[in-house]
């Protein structure tokens, strides 16, 4: 096969806000370094929005407001 007719096969895998592209991700020729930035930048975004986060997080009892990096959401230590 020639190089030069050889198509690339991927995808792009785009993350927008109100229609606006906040990154996305070329599958062809990408390395692990490239999924991992993609995945940072999305989590970003995502606890951008905290109180939505928080009232997700006090349907099932727990909370995300609290002193501990290691957890992302905790049992809502009011409740104990």
């Amino acid at each position: 096969m020639n190089d030069k007719t050889d198509k690339k096969t991927g995808n792009i895998i785009e993350l927008k806000i109100n229609g606006a592209t906040v990154c996305y991700l070329r599958t062809d020729g990408a390395v692990a370094a490239d999924y991992l930035s993609f995945i940072a930048k999305t989590t970003e975004v995502l606890m951008l929005d905290r109180n939505s986060l928080e009232q997700e997080a006090n349907v099932f009892g727990k909370t995300i407001q609290h002193g501990y990096s290691a957890f992302s959401a905790i049992k809502d230590p009011k409740g104990l």
